[in-house]
């Protein structure tokens, strides 16, 4: 999803959730995992940016987050489940772009309001899971 949404509007959401103090930290952290764990790097890299295994490294990034009241583990755990949905379902978007059958998955713009919409919801509700224990 590149900067504009792991970076601008991650800090932007983190802001609306009430995290204003720590958005830019969760933002950073968001964004810095495309290069602290490239998808080309490793399957285990690579897992966090792709299906059903993103999914479940958000929800481990997102407990650790919350048990070690990390900002930047809850950016790690905002990145991944950013990337499951945008990537679809075992990252079979990025096939068909590849092949010239379907837009790029990573491009904000392009993507549907229905995935632009569940990108939001599912990153602001993890944002507001870990505002509570505050």
């Amino acid at each position: 999803m590149g900067p504009h949404v792991h970076f601008d509007l991650t800090q932007q959401w983190a802001v609306t959730a009430g995290l204003d103090e720590i958005a830019e930290c969760i933002a950073r952290a968001d964004v810095e995992l495309d290069w602290t764990h490239p998808a080309r790097g490793s399957v285990g890299n690579m897992s966090r940016h792709f299906g059903l295994t993103a999914c479940l490294w958000a929800e481990w990034y997102l407990y650790r987050a919350c048990r070690d009241r990390s900002c930047e583990d809850l950016g790690r755990a905002l990145h991944c489940v950013q990337d499951a949905i945008a990537h679809g379902v075992l990252g079979l978007k990025h096939v068909r772009h590849m092949a010239g059958l379907a837009r790029d998955p990573d491009d904000w713009d392009a993507a549907t309001l229905r995935v632009r919409r569940a990108i939001e919801r599912r990153s602001v509700s993890m944002l507001c899971r870990f505002r509570p224990a505050q």
